[in-house]
């Protein structure tokens, strides 16, 4: 995200990565500009939420009036702007877990899952696997489809990693299955090109087992 910021703004945030923490004098030095200039980027990068005068120092408390020039540190927004590798460590990590760790994921979805149901019947529970990724997940609905209902995901949240190693999608598949006691299909997959996840819990008949197992596969695909 980093280089899809402007010339001016990647200068900046770039000068106080390489500080830890600077000025902004220091930024209008670094980047041979005016103070004016320099304090009006810094401004607008603090109200993006990318930088903050809330800076490690020793356990001071943030600068305020009266003191020296306040200092300006990256927050964990404007770090996460610079390149990472969560989907390498995330990929080692799963390789030495195995299957036993991926039925740890399962139990911790299911347990999270059951705190934030308001209630046992199917469509109560299906509210809550609304938010099986994240909190009042936007791009996460659920859809009643005759007898089925379809827990449809617009956005996957670890896409590269579920390309790479597809058995991470069988924890969701799992945590749904035993949260709603029903069976779950996943019949579009971002990994089939289908650009979303639709996992169709059935309407009929208790799922098989409540042990982590992998996805069973998806029937004939359906438009």
């Amino acid at each position: 995200m980093l280089d899809e910021l402007s010339e001016s703004r990647r200068r900046i945030l770039l000068a106080i990565k390489e500080r830890s923490a600077a000025s902004i004098s220091e930024v209008a030095r670094a980047l041979k500009v005016s103070h004016e200039a320099a304090r009006k980027q810094v401004l607008d990068l603090q109200r993006a939420g990318w930088i903050s005068t809330v800076c490690a120092d020793d356990g001071d408390d943030p600068v305020s009036a009266g003191r020296p020039a306040a200092q300006y540190c990256l927050t964990p927004a404007g770090e996460n702007l610079f390149p990472k590798n969560y989907a390498a460590l995330t990929l080692g990590l799963l390789d030495e877990a195995g299957a036993e760790g991926l039925a740890r994921i399962a139990d911790s979805t299911v347990q999270r899952l059951r705190q934030r149901a308001k209630g046992t019947s199917i469509a109560e529970r299906l509210a809550a696997a609304r938010e099986i990724y994240f909190d009042a997940d936007e791009f996460t609905s659920v859809e009643q489809r005759g007898e089925t209902c379809v827990v449809i995901e617009k956005n996957c949240p670890f896409l590269d990693v579920a390309i790479a190693h597809p058995a991470i999608c069988s924890t969701t598949v799992s945590a749904l299955r035993r949260f709603t006691g029903r069976e779950v299909v996943r019949e579009r997959r971002f990994q089939d090109g289908d650009g979303r996840c639709e996992f169709h819990v059935r309407g009929s008949g208790r799922a098989r087992n409540t042990r982590f197992e992998p996805e069973p596969p998806r029937s004939d695909r359906k438009p």
